[in-house]
């Protein structure tokens, strides 16, 4: 018998969806001509040219990205291009032949029972992001099934994070659709954030 409580979600409403691509300007040029989303705030070198170590499946690994994120309402569009070779799920992902929607995002409130709940679902904690001065990793999960994607749960000490990209993208007055930052860190760090 199952322990999950079958009738709710296990960890609540999904608040991104996570996008693994080969080319991010083909990309976004679809998101916003075409789907008609703006702005995205546009990280053409991601977190940076020497990212903090991250653990793939116990190994150290640095991963390059470059990154994009919008917003459908309330729900965060992100877009990940690796540009390095690295082992990651982005990697994984990508060299399977798949492109698309590779993760879903949630910022919990509890992140210790969230992770409890994921793994009692039967999911593995795969990828751990840990940030300077941050007591929690963001954490990515593998399904168990070979239909779902991936869970990425953010601690709660990261919402800033996301609110900044919110205010951002609320605030924005028209114009180039495309908020550019070299980094994730230099945007966070000017919004006030990071």
């Amino acid at each position: 018998m199952n322990s999950i409580d079958d009738t709710k979600p296990i960890i609540g409403p999904v608040t991104q969806l996570g996008f693994v691509v080969r080319d991010i300007e083909a990309t976004l040029d679809h998101w916003v001509q075409v789907m008609g989303v703006r702005p995205f705030l546009f990280c053409t070198e991601g977190s940076g040219r020497d990212p903090l170590p991250t653990l793939y499946r116990g190994t150290e690994v640095k991963v390059q990205t470059r990154l994009a994120f919008g917003f459908v309402g309330d729900v965060q569009i992100e877009l990940i291009e690796q540009v390095n070779d690295a082992p990651s799920p982005y990697r994984t992902f990508i060299d399977a032949g798949h492109e698309g929607l590779q993760h879903l995002g949630y910022w919990v409130e509890d992140h210790e029972a969230s992770c409890r709940r994921v793994e009692a679902a039967g999911y593995v904690a795969e990828y751990l992001i840990q940030g300077p001065n941050r007591p929690r990793p963001v954490v990515y999960y593998r399904s168990p099934s070979l239909l779902g994607p991936m869970l990425e749960l953010v601690p709660p000490e990261l919402r800033r994070n996301r609110q900044a990209v919110l205010e951002m993208a609320r605030n924005w007055s028209g114009g180039d659709p495309l908020v550019r930052y070299a980094t994730y860190g230099e945007f966070l760090h000017e919004a006030g954030a990071g």
